[in-house]
């Protein structure tokens, strides 16, 4: 295709790269097989950088960097450099211009969803992983999983409880979430060898949530972290807890342990301690 197309993106989720098995494939240069994954929701769309670093221009043509393994979301319209590759994002509920899109999503019923994709420099090659009928689905054939937008919508309360599940269940307890306008966000790190695990996490919640909440990483992938050397010999989980290390004695919350490591926290079925940037849990 050359530059100028225009597609309509109406499902909420779309990873763009140079090659399978991103949604859209670009072939210009610079971009990564799996570049950057979008997730449209109402005015918005959250931009997370895969595989390589993404260039925003906002509307009102302010220009920042999405660095690798984050992500920023941000309103639209908005302009993204992917690679060599230019795209403007904009939402079709401006476009009242363009009846054969309003028709189109009227339809569908996604108009919070849906996005209008222009490639405005030369895309060389470009193509969908899966025909686009199939990827589309209507009010009667939902996903899978997924509840009908407008109907029974999850809240941010029960999104935030099944992300703290999950990644206490895959032994992620170190990543945080943050709340901030109607959406969520993960940060931290975590061993490369449960990068896995993290990607297993976020496919479930945008299968689960993914058209009603955002969920935007700013994690990143870290060298293994040797286990402290620190011994307990007994855990008390009641009031005011506390652990018994090898010597004997009570230790409390917010003391200082071998190695610069710190007691952080004593609470669930976990002891946490934290060193700098670095967190570590025993799950007893």
């Amino acid at each position: 295709m050359h530059q100028g197309v225009s597609l309509l993106l109406d499902n909420p989720v779309y990873v763009i790269g140079s090659a399978a098995p991103a949604d859209l494939v670009l072939g210009d240069a610079d971009v990564a097989e799996q570049h950057v994954r979008l997730r449209f929701s109402v005015e918005h769309v959250a931009i997370e950088a895969l595989g390589g670093d993404v260039t925003v221009f906002d509307s009102l043509g302010q220009r920042r960097v999405v660095n690798v393994g984050h992500g920023q979301r941000i309103s639209l319209p908005v302009e993204l450099l992917v690679g060599q590759s230019r795209l403007c994002l904009r939402s079709t509920r401006s476009a009242r211009a363009i009846p054969a899109v309003s028709r189109r999503l009227v339809l569908l019923k996604w108009p919070a969803l849906a996005a209008l994709l222009l490639l405005v420099t030369c895309a060389t090659a470009f193509a969908f992983r899966a025909p686009a009928e199939s990827a589309r689905h209507s009010i009667a054939d939902p996903v899978p999983g997924s509840s009908v937008p407008g109907k029974n919508a999850p809240t941010l309360s029960q999104a935030r409880s099944w992300l703290e599940g999950a990644l206490q269940d895959a032994r992620l307890t170190q990543l945080r979430i943050e709340e901030q306008g109607g959406q969520l966000s993960v940060e931290g790190a975590f061993p490369a060898a449960q990068k896995s695990s993290w990607l297993q996490i976020q496919q479930a919640f945008d299968t689960r949530f993914g058209q009603h909440i955002v969920l935007t990483p700013n994690v990143q992938a870290s060298a293994a972290i040797a286990a402290p050397r620190v011994r307990f010999q007994a855990v008390w989980f009641g009031r005011n807890p506390y652990v018994i290390d090898e010597h004997g004695k009570r230790v409390y919350p917010g003391a200082l342990l071998p190695d610069n490591w710190r007691l952080e926290s004593i609470e669930g079925n976990q002891v946490r301690l934290v060193r700098g940037d670095e967190r570590f849990a025993f799950t007893l």
